[in-house]
């Protein structure tokens, strides 16, 4: 057995996989369960319910495409299709020993020179030279090729895929995964926020969550329900008796918005990752499905750190520490702060990777000495939760006032003027911070009013920039995207 490591008092473990074995391609054990499990079913997508053994059959036959058209184990490849074909993909590409990541224009974009191959089917704006078409003609093709069921042999310290961060500071960065890197994190994803089956993410498997949630599935033996739109997810879940889920705010709001009064009887758990909920999404949510909704904090570099109920009265406290994580508060200095100290978040576990893919660390956020700084800012309270304070860039110094805007944003939520509404800052050419408010709804508030709940908020606070839009720009996972709002105020300069 594994000895666990202490560190700051808490017990790390590293899990030997026992069920997938050192080595093993788990690819191979998809294989072997098909066999005695042929109609199973793998993948669910609402219209269409795909069996293990048709799983086995076309992953096969893709993969012994994919080597004609000249696939290697090693290459790196990026795949941009409808997600049924992506999962199929992914599970080929691991078969052969290739490292699979989910394509966008913006990764490709800034690494497109690591990129071995791609594979698209014409929905990605970009082209490359080494690409591999999946049309009318690639199908027809498949039928040309034997079956391969031959696997590759895979190191522990092998690449497998690559995750891309959802951060909004422009360049994405990847975080890379080994072979035992996600078997580690996909035992770890059960055991933290999988707690009833059967379990759906409603987070695609360009994100973490989809990925691990893919990945697990499979190998176990259960079914993946594949992310469409919130009309059809609410279908599955009803009609697949799906008793927890995985969700981002922005999500969870569309599908609340389709939902009607008491329709899911079998769900009991939402969990909600990705950035804040505010107390008028959770009031439907408990309206329309009965459930206060769990917040899960943490990322894609790490995974789950924290895990706790909403609470109305403090959004933004997430929680309590899972297990198998080590987290600190630190000050400027890096120097552990105390209870009720605000400063940056820092955390740490056992088998996370060490580095982003090719490197893309900084000064505020990133692998450094063992820690990963994820660039918020926050504090340990009294019962040992976590409370969110905004991020690190997101300080505004006013006159010697210092505020967050993550601050203002819960101040202006808690008027119950807006839907939803966030703030951001402009530079001027003379290094000065202007603040902006942008907001939906479908009544704006009366401006007087508003200047008065701002300047409640911090004397002689001023705000200079007012936007009404439709709706607020965010990332894959739901957190406002500050920088698309600053372009907005360029756009009309």
């Amino acid at each position: 057995m594994q000895q666990g490591i202490s560190v700051s008092g808490t017990i790390f473990k590293s899990y030997p996989h026992s069920r997938y074995g050192y080595g093993v391609n788990p690819i191979s054990l998809i294989f072997e369960f098909a066999l005695k499990n042929p109609s199973a079913i793998a993948i669910s997508s609402g219209s269409i319910d795909i069996t293990y053994e048709n799983l086995v059959e076309s992953v096969q036959l893709i993969t012994a495409s994919f080597i004609s058209s000249g696939v290697r184990q090693g290459n790196v490849v990026a795949v941009a299709t409808k997600p049924e074909f992506e999962c199929l993909a992914t599970l080929s590409l691991m078969q052969i020993g290739a490292v699979s990541l989910s394509a966008t224009e913006s990764v490709f974009k800034n690494y497109g020179k690591a990129i071995d191959q791609l594979i698209t089917d014409g929905s990605l704006p970009v082209a490359s030279a080494r690409q591999i078409t999946i049309n009318g003609d690639f199908f027809e093709d498949l039928g040309k090729h034997r079956a391969t069921s031959e696997t590759a042999k895979l190191k522990t310290t092998d690449l497998v895929r690559v995750v891309f961060s959802s951060g909004t500071t422009g360049l994405p960065k990847g975080v890379p995964f080994t072979l035992e890197n996600l078997l580690t994190r996909i035992d770890s994803a059960r055991r933290n926020w999988m707690p009833e089956l059967p379990f759906m993410s409603l987070l695609g498997l360009d994100t973490v969550t989809g990925m691990q949630t893919f990945f697990w599935s499979v190998i176990n033996g259960e079914t993946y329900f594949s992310v469409t739109s919130a009309k059809e997810n609410l279908k599955q879940i009803s009609d697949k008796k799906i008793k927890s889920l995985k969700t981002s705010p922005a999500r969870l709001r569309d599908l609340v918005a389709e939902a009607d009064v008491g329709e899911q009887r079998d769900l009991a758990i939402i969990q909600v990752a990705g950035s804040l909920l505010d107390n008028k999404l959770v009031a439907n949510c408990q309206k329309k499905l009965g459930i206060t909704p769990t917040y899960l904090y943490g990322s894609t570099e790490v995974g789950t750190v924290t895990r706790g109920e909403f609470k109305s009265s403090q959004p933004n406290n997430l929680g309590s520490v899972v297990s198998d994580i080590d987290l600190e508060i630190v000050d400027d200095s890096l120097n552990p702060v105390a209870t009720n100290g605000n400063g940056k978040i820092r955390y740490r576990k056992a088998g996370m990777p060490n580095s982003y893919w090719l490197k893309n660390n900084s000064v505020e956020t990133g692998f450094i000495d063992e820690w990963f700084y994820p660039g918020d800012l926050g504090f340990i309270n009294d019962q040992g939760e976590l409370v969110l304070a905004g991020r690190t860039d997101d300080v505004i110094n006013l006159g010697g006032a210092k505020f967050n805007l993550l601050e203002l944003d819960l101040w202006l939520q808690n008027s119950e003027m807006f839907d939803e509404v966030a703030s951001f800052r402009v530079k001027t050419d003379e290094g000065i911070d202007e603040i902006g408010i942008a907001f939906v709804s479908a009544n704006p508030p009366i401006p007087e009013l508003l200047t008065r709940r701002v300047r409640a908020f911090l004397n002689d606070l001023e705000f200079k920039y007012l936007f009404r839009i439709s709706e607020l720009p965010r990332n894959k996972l739901g957190k406002i995207d500050r920088k698309s709002l600053t372009k907005l105020v360029s756009a009309i300069n």
